[in-house]
């Protein structure tokens, strides 16, 4: 790699360190905007610095609460310079990497350190580099309408908005041009992404904005139902301390203790797991198919026990 291409590589991962040090948070196009290169050489520049309290979702990067790029006994530059020096060592020699590694967490230990213990969740692993995501971002990127085949060979011709993360697996966001409704579809079931030449016009502003209310993969468009429930005492801090969904609001405050909430969903699966999770302390009360639902499946399950 000529001199050059090292400078270009330093001075946009140093930016990208300063702008999180500034704004905590960045948006993928916003780099290729001031940089002047494509998302790929973007996503390379963030798996250079994976060493860094640095995360991607729905296409931005930041610094997670509690962390700090900022308080180290090494500066940015100097810290970044050190990061890309070890990465330029390529080396099987097992006692090299264990003493690599060993630098790095004495040198970072200032720059990891926070008082809050937080648990980052777990992402399946992609390769941003596969020609499949570099398909899926070009298109994404050029409004092209496309082709995807998914597993059991089932086609569907799409409109692709997003490369979006739910539950640490990642999925393609795009319209159905069949029956025109938006939909994920899981990358590790996609066999083929092929574009087209013919494009689609779409706000980006309108799919920020769907992003903000969806709460899985199993969300479905233009379809929206409230349901009510009833927490117990015993655990209706959790829900006056944290929206466990955006459309959570408490309704009711009864003299026991007990809250009343409401949520707006798309779809059962939306808080599916967040009313298992918290039994036998939660009540479905609306609508009356989704309580009969939950009945019946803790019926089955309680049966099923009982017979192995």
């Amino acid at each position: 790699m000529e001199h050059s291409q090292h400078d270009k590589l330093f001075t946009r991962a140093l930016r990208m360190l300063q702008i999180l040090s500034e704004d905590k948070k960045v948006h993928i196009d916003t780099l290729v905007e001031e940089f002047g290169v494509n998302r790929r050489t973007i996503y390379r520049d963030i798996k250079r610095l994976h060493f860094f309290p640095i995360e991607l979702q729905n296409g931005y990067i930041l610094v997670p609460d509690g962390f700090s790029i900022e308080h180290a006994n090494l500066d940015e530059d100097e810290l970044l310079i050190i990061e890309l020096a070890f990465n330029s060592i390529d080396t099987m020699d097992k006692k090299v990497q264990k003493k690599i590694s060993a630098i790095r967490a004495k040198l970072s230990n200032p720059l990891f350190f926070t008082p809050y213990g937080i648990k980052a969740e777990a992402f399946e692993k992609i390769d941003m580099n596969s020609e499949l995501l570099n398909k899926m971002e070009d298109a994404i990127k050029k409004h092209n309408i496309a082709t995807v085949v998914s597993h059991h060979d089932i086609v569907s011709i799409v409109e692709p908005y997003k490369i979006v993360a739910f539950d640490g697996f990642w999925y393609l966001l795009a319209k159905d041009r069949s029956d025109m409704k938006i939909k994920t579809y899981m990358l590790s079931h996609i066999k083929n992404f092929r574009a087209s030449l013919e494009t689609y016009s779409v706000s980006e502003s309108d799919i920020d904005q769907l992003l903000e209310n969806v709460h899985t993969a199993w969300f479905e468009d233009g379809n929206q139902f409230d349901v009510e429930i009833k927490v117990s005492k015993e655990i209706a801090d959790y829900f006056k301390l944290k929206k466990h969904l955006p459309s959570q609001e408490i309704i009711s405050k009864l003299d026991n203790g007990t809250l009343i909430i409401k949520f707006c969903v798309s779809s059962d699966e939306d808080i599916d797991n967040l009313i298992k999770a918290w039994l036998p302390h939660i009540e479905v009360l609306k609508p009356l198919r989704f309580r009969e639902k939950i009945i019946q499946e803790l019926e089955e399950y309680l049966q099923s026990m009982k017979n192995s």
